[in-house]
């Protein structure tokens, strides 16, 4: 059972809500400081990896940082970007790579003991990626660190509302995960570590433990939030989850089932036209390369690109989506190949400041439900880069917000809050998630398919109706992807 107050609350036990803990610990030894995860195993996007491997974009030099700046910048496609936020991310993070280091993390290394760079998505002539290998094994160095420190947890606890008093967070409500009586925590700082949104889709790559509604959760507290519809997505075999690279399609004779039975060569989807000469034909895309060199772009990156050219390749193939959001191939052999746009992780969230603050005085965010430090795409290892940073400034920001503060208590309209409880319905919350992802699935993956538009109304008019509290947040979540996808834009 949770404490009932605490200096700082943590909401999330992945790399970044673990981060914050520490930093806030570190920084303030003595606090009460209270981790709420919704299982006591690693958990979250950051410890499920298939590969059982993490990158963390690091640079290591003042020409580095610059070179990252621009990419960054060249990948923005108009998402709200703040330069000091990445020129933060930047700077600090080769001091965040020291610390994991010193805290026991499994760095790959090279014959004589130096750190081994790899390439990353989008930065493929680069050498910044460190990887860290043993992920729940890294999970154990933060956890003994942070128990050695007096770190307090809660796992089995999910986060269903967070407490305003007087314009302020003052805690958050939490619900046995497998159901019961709601528990108010009261704290003088609350950080929200939770993941992003991926799990919400029928067709995901989020780890377990994450709940999917935490934008929902931060928009519900009055944060404000950006972003939202810049999600990444990868390819992979439905059933089954394995990676499959578009940029396959090079090799030619790949044909696609159209969601009216009819088949159609991919090289057909795609009109080569060097003056892009508008096509009557609506199936067909303009593009300005070859599919030779569209597919030679693709193979530098593992997730959909916004806005780049060779997006048009996973474009194409979305044409193929069918209800339940997969897209049906036949192979050059003739064998079948079913596949779907798999989400991934966020690049949108709560709007943050340079010390993880939202725009609510005592709520932070980082990881997945923060924003500003990445632009519509994101290159790889910079949400572990983003993680650490932004979470070791929340930290310790948090630990100040609870040293200036009075002790946390509830106000009488809290009370009655708890008093009323949050209401369940398990048969609804089943039927509504289901819906909702299958639906995000289907319409809201690549930023927007054909029909996203009445998908959007219809998620509206669900959460007008919603009363199970999941089911309301998921919705929410839901309703912000929707109404910022790129293809919504005038």
């Amino acid at each position: 059972m949770p404490p009932a107050s605490a200096d700082v609350l943590i909401l999330g036990a992945g790399l970044a809500g673990l981060r914050a803990a520490l930093s806030c610990l570190e920084s303030s030894p003595g606090l009460r400081v209270l981790v709420a995860s919704a299982t006591g195993a690693p958990s979250g996007s950051s410890f499920a990896n298939q590969n059982d491997a993490l990158g963390m974009h690091v640079c290591l030099s003042d020409a580095e940082r610059e070179a990252y700046v621009r990419e960054v910048l060249a990948l923005n496609l108009d998402a709200r970007l703040s330069p000091e936020l990445l020129a933060l991310q930047a700077q600090e993070g080769e001091a965040r790579l020291q610390d994991l280091i010193a805290l026991g993390l499994n760095f790959t290394r090279d014959a004589t003991g130096n750190l081994l760079g790899h390439s990353s998505c989008f930065s493929p002539h680069s050498r910044r990626a460190f990887v860290f290998t043993g992920l729940a094994s890294a999970y154990a160095c933060f956890r003994g660190r942070l128990e050695s420190q007096g770190c307090l947890f809660a796992p089995g606890w999910l986060a269903a509302s967070i407490a305003a008093d007087q314009g302020k967070a003052s805690g958050a409500f939490l619900v046995p995960r497998d159901g019961g009586a709601p528990l108010f925590v009261a704290a003088k700082a609350v950080i929200v570590a939770l993941g992003g949104p991926g799990r919400l889709f029928a067709h995901s790559m989020a780890g377990p433990g994450t709940p999917g509604y935490s934008h929902g959760l931060l928009a519900d507290a009055g944060a404000a939030m950006a972003n939202q519809g810049f999600l990444q997505f990868m390819w992979a075999s439905a059933p089954g989850r394995t990676f499959w690279q578009p940029a396959a399609l090079g090799t030619g004779g790949y044909r696609l089932i159209l969601p009216d039975g009819r088949e159609r060569a991919v090289e057909d989807l795609l009109a080569y036209s060097p003056d892009m000469a508008h096509s009557a034909d609506e199936t067909r895309m303009q593009y300005p390369n070859s599919l030779q060199e569209l597919c030679s772009s693709r193979a530098g990156h593992c997730p959909f690109a916004y806005g780049l050219e060779d997006s048009a390749l996973d474009l194409a193939l979305a044409s193929g989506l069918d209800d339940s959001g997969i897209v049906r191939l036949i192979q050059p052999d003739g064998a079948p190949l079913h596949l779907a746009p798999m989400a991934h992780a966020s690049n949108g969230g709560a709007v943050i400041d340079e010390h993880g603050q939202t725009s609510v005085p005592g709520l932070l965010a980082c990881g997945e439900c923060a924003t500003g430090m990445h632009g519509a795409n994101r290159i790889g290892g910079s949400m572990v880069l983003a993680a650490q940073v932004f979470g070791h400034r929340a930290g310790l920001r948090a630990a100040r917000i609870a040293r200036d503060s009075d002790g946390p208590g509830a106000s009488g309209a809290i009370q009655d809050e708890l008093l009323g409880g949050f209401a369940e319905d398990a048969p609804k919350q089943e039927e509504g998630l289901n819906w909702l992802a299958t639906g995000l699935s289907r319409y809201a993956v690549l930023g927007g398919t054909a029909g996203f538009a009445s998908f959007a109304m219809e998620v509206r008019h669900r959460l007008q109706e919603a009363r199970d509290w999941r089911l309301q947040l998921s919705l929410e979540t839901g309703l912000g992807i929707t109404s910022s996808l790129p293809a919504a834009r005038p």
